[in-house]
């Protein structure tokens, strides 16, 4: 938790040097205030912020954080938005606990624009398409930890920041780890 608020603390300290209204948000008061989804997404940030630092922390700031949830066959699900007249995915980080299959529900909000996605899956692809207010539901199977990207692949959709990280918590199997020395962990 600590480690949490003080990531809070730098992000709320590097925007006030920019923006000097926001030194108001550090009061404990206001602090105390905040929607525990975002505390949520601070206290997990430290553990991915050391790799790919910039692009999770755009990420974090537009698309937001959501943590996939087990159904009672063992599937993970989670839902993911893209609103109407933005250019991102919400949440735009999903967390699995465990590697395993994940089925990731896609809706297209906007009523202007047609998106589709490109979901990694064990070293394949699985690929749906979203016509304007429309919604498609893809499964997809990880099965090793790591970050795995996703993005839609529409236009420069991609470019402007439809892109997206599904982050694969847990340990590689004892049968998979590389005779090397200990490398640092994300």
């Amino acid at each position: 938790m600590l480690s949490g608020v003080v990531a809070l603390l730098l992000v709320l300290g590097a925007t006030a040097a920019v923006f000097p209204d926001y030194l108001r948000l550090l009061r404990p008061s206001v602090l105390s205030q905040l929607d525990p989804q975002v505390v949520r997404l601070v206290n997990e940030l430290p553990g991915v912020d050391k790799q790919n630092k910039e692009i999770i922390g755009r990420l974090f700031a537009h698309g937001g954080l959501g943590h996939a949830k087990e159904g009672a066959d063992g599937v993970m699900r989670v839902d993911v938005r893209a609103p109407s007249g933005e250019f991102i995915w919400k949440p735009a980080i999903l967390v699995m606990p465990r590697p395993g299959e994940l089925e990731v529900e896609l809706f297209n909000d906007d009523p202007h624009v047609h998106h589709a996605a490109i979901l990694p899956s064990n070293g394949d692809k699985q690929y749906l398409t979203l016509p304007i207010h429309s919604r498609g539901t893809a499964r997809v199977t990880l099965d090793g930890p790591g970050y795995y990207w996703f993005g839609c692949p529409v236009g420069n959709h991609v470019g402007r920041g439809m892109l997206g990280l599904i982050l694969v918590k847990g340990d590689v199997p004892a049968e998979a780890r590389l005779d090397r020395p200990p490398q640092p962990r994300p």
